[in-house]
């Protein structure tokens, strides 16, 4: 896959999130072009078909959910106040691109290669996140004792939380939801 300008990838992903006919993941390339407004000839330039096209997505999802991360992050503060960062700044990715977020799991798992998929996933979110439980445990905030399956679980429940709320109610609210995950969620890394 060639490199996709910035314009062209705001339009795809404006076309699959609020297309009438589905999401992205789930389009054709012809219902695509329509929706985007990018000529077919264009699509099949940077994309050598669907499967292409998905990865593209996927791809994007995860570096706009890094860059939240990121984001978040740059900003100091205990461990604790980091993992409320951290979750929110992941519930707003959800919020931003909610019917994305449905197909995401669905995305991933059709992609053959999922090496790439799971090593963004590592460096932009998981890390980041183990490094602040790391941190906690040793200023004697938290208690975890395998921090990467605690990251891998809170993400996860997000992920399950945004979209059980998306398909149930055709809304998310990031805030909302954060306001009462983060209590719960920094109960059960605390010490105590």
């Amino acid at each position: 896959m060639k490199p996709v300008p910035a314009e062209l990838t705001d339009k795809l992903m404006g076309a699959a999130e609020f297309a009438a006919s589905g999401p992205g993941l789930n389009m054709s390339m012809d219902d695509l072009a329509k929706a985007s407004g990018v000529p077919r000839a264009t699509l099949y330039y940077y994309f050598s078909g669907k499967d292409d096209l998905v990865g593209f997505y996927v791809g994007v999802m995860m570096r706009r959910m890094h860059e939240a991360v990121a984001e978040g992050l740059s900003h100091p503060g205990t461990p604790t106040e980091q993992v409320d960062t951290l979750i929110r700044a992941i519930l707003r990715t959800f919020e931003e691109y909610p019917r994305m977020c449905v197909e995401m799991a669905e995305a991933v798992g059709n992609i053959v290669d999922h090496s790439q998929v799971f090593a963004e996933m590592q460096t932009g979110i998981i890390m980041p996140a183990v490094s602040i439980l790391v941190a906690g445990n040793a200023s004697g905030e938290f208690d975890v004792a395998d921090p990467v399956t605690t990251v891998v679980a809170m993400t996860g429940g997000l992920h399950m939380v945004a979209t059980t709320d998306i398909v149930t109610t055709g809304r998310f609210d990031a805030d909302a939801r954060a306001d009462a995950l983060v209590p719960m969620m920094l109960k059960a890394i605390a010490r105590t």
